[in-house]
């Protein structure tokens, strides 16, 4: 399982590879347009996905920060172009491989307890934590394709048969 997990990771990040390689060509106001999607631009969707594995990663860490703390550290603004987002992601993308490398088979599905930013204690499996960051980035990316499609910047196929491909 752990192998599936690791290549699911993989699959998560050529994904959003391909993503910020065409968001890379749109324009600053572009970048920055509202859309009437879940987040209100590319840079604010893009740093959304980014928010949600930081918290996640925090959670399994056993680091814990209430909302106002995440308000703090999730200023979208700061991003003024991909790059400086990409860059951010990066570290954040070696940090998640370290962190799931050092994971047993039996540790994938053992559960942990964590707080949520709202102070409510929950549970999970590691594993399905895992499955719930892959699932939100590609709820995201397709919102981020039709966006960049629109634009005139398609980011091509992203299912995972083509990343199995590439």
């Amino acid at each position: 399982m752990k192998a599936y997990i690791e290549q699911l990771l993989d699959y998560n990040y050529w994904a959003n590879g391909l993503i910020m390689k065409y968001a890379e060509k749109l324009t600053p106001e572009q970048f920055l347009q509202e859309h009437s999607y879940s987040q209100s631009s590319v840079r604010d969707i893009l740093a959304h996905v980014m928010l949600a594995e930081r918290l996640w990663l925090d959670r399994m860490r056993g680091k814990f920060r209430v909302l106002e703390e995440y308000k703090k550290f999730f200023k979208p603004d700061r991003y003024t172009t991909v790059k400086a987002l990409y860059g951010e992601w990066f570290d954040l993308e070696l940090q998640m491989r370290e962190y799931l490398s050092k994971m047993s088979e039996k540790q994938l599905l053992e559960e942990f307890k964590y707080l949520r930013s709202d102070e409510s204690e929950m549970e999970d499996r590691f594993v399905d934590v895992f499955t719930q960051l892959f699932f939100h980035g590609m709820q995201h990316r397709a919102e981020l394709a039709l966006i960049l499609t629109n634009l005139g910047h398609s980011p091509g196929n992203l299912d995972y048969s083509a990343y199995l491909r590439a």
